[in-house]
């Protein structure tokens, strides 16, 4: 009879490996690795602030975060014309400059159109781009401000404007990005999102002249006038680096423009006592331009229609885009364009509507009682 192998009374039960501790947190590191790496290929295929690529997969160019989207814009887009500017030049259409001049435009637009922050968008563009024309709006202000960056100081995300690879990482691992701009960019891009009209926020504004006047708070006092050449340091520092440009970019046609700022605006200049030294400003950057071959200037500042027209306003700055396209069409058909014949006269034409605006325009709001008064 043949013996059953005998069954040892020490024989211990198989334990189970995989409901370890140690298996478990093997499995769960496992999947947190994926997840992360899943959310970080997410982030950089639908790339919504362009910093790797353009948009693909017929996904539209959604932009509307300009401090997060122009530098991967410039880097990455095609285009052959840069629309560059502070806040008054985001309502423009696109497809203005690009019907009126035959090229193809992108904007490269910062919020208080600092001209050295303008200066650094543009370097970015003519890295991988000819460009042939630069479309450049010159804000008054802008030439009176130190000539240096302000994207660190004021809080600009720097991962989206360095070459770093290693600080990527608080943009392919934001939960920001992955749940709000993503599924944005999708839904706009479903939508039939219009990317000629980019940055643009002029829906739902009140442009009124209600409204531009409940945004202006006027000087109690007028203090007394800056010396003309108050600025000339910083002028002199702006206008370095615009020439810089010019100078480096013969082939480039560069196209300055001064915006037509409200009958507010200018209240403001004359009772803060710097309206002669900002059109001093204007007057060395005109100057010092002209000469270049490949450069023409604008001057929209004397167009009284428009600046003493509050209706067209929604604060002391920002116009309606009716009053963007208008410069377009200006500017196409060479209107409104300094000469070293003429630029002087409209200056003078300037300086003049500075101080007859307080007797014939803002002399008839005081007595209305319209106007609201800084009470600091």
């Amino acid at each position: 009879m043949r013996n059953k192998h005998p069954v040892s009374g020490n024989t211990k039960k198989k334990s189970g490996r995989g409901n370890s501790p140690a298996a478990f947190l093997r499995g769960a590191l496992l999947a947190a690795v994926a997840g992360l790496l899943a959310c970080a290929v997410l982030t950089a295929v639908a790339d919504p602030f362009f910093h790797y690529h353009a948009p693909f997969w017929r996904l539209a160019a959604v932009q509307t975060d300009k401090e997060y989207q122009v530098p991967g814009a410039l880097r990455h887009f095609r285009y052959n014309a840069v629309l560059a500017g502070s806040s008054v030049v985001e309502n423009n259409d696109n497809r203005w400059f690009d019907d009126a001049f035959s090229v193809h435009t992108v904007k490269a637009v910062r919020s208080y159109g600092g001209i050295a922050d303008l200066h650094a968008y543009l370097l970015m563009a003519f890295e991988r781009h000819q460009l042939e024309r630069v479309f450049f709006n010159v804000d008054p202000a802008a030439l009176t401000q130190e000539p240096v960056t302000t994207f660190r100081s004021s809080g600009c995300p720097m991962y989206m404007y360095d070459r770093n690879p290693i600080n990527d990482v608080k943009y392919l691992w934001n939960k920001t990005v992955l749940f709000e701009k993503i599924p944005y960019m999708i839904a706009q891009s479903a939508a039939g999102y219009d990317e000629a009209l980019s940055y643009n926020w002029a829906e739902g504004k009140d442009f009124s002249r209600a409204g531009a006047l409940g945004h202006y708070y006027r000087m109690k006092e007028t203090a007394d006038a800056l010396p003309e050449n108050a600025y000339e340091r910083q002028a002199e520092g702006n206008i370095a680096l615009v020439r810089s440009l010019v100078e480096e970019h013969p082939e480039t046609k560069f196209t300055f423009f001064i915006p037509p700022y409200s009958m507010l605006w200018w209240d403001n200049a004359v009772r803060s006592g710097e309206y002669l030294a900002q059109i001093k400003c204007e007057e060395m950057f005109i100057k010092a331009l002209l000469p270049y071959p490949n450069v023409e200037i604008f001057d929209f500042q004397n167009e009284t229609e428009i600046t003493t027209n509050l209706d067209l306003y929604m604060d002391t700055v920002h116009f309606s885009p009716q009053i963007n396209k208008y410069m377009v069409e200006e500017m196409a058909a060479g209107r409104r364009r300094l000469t070293p014949e003429n630029y002087q006269a409209e200056l003078a034409r300037t300086r003049a509507f500075a101080r007859k605006n307080q007797e014939e325009n803002m002399a008839p709001l005081e007595q209305e009682g319209v106007l609201l008064y800084d009470e600091g």
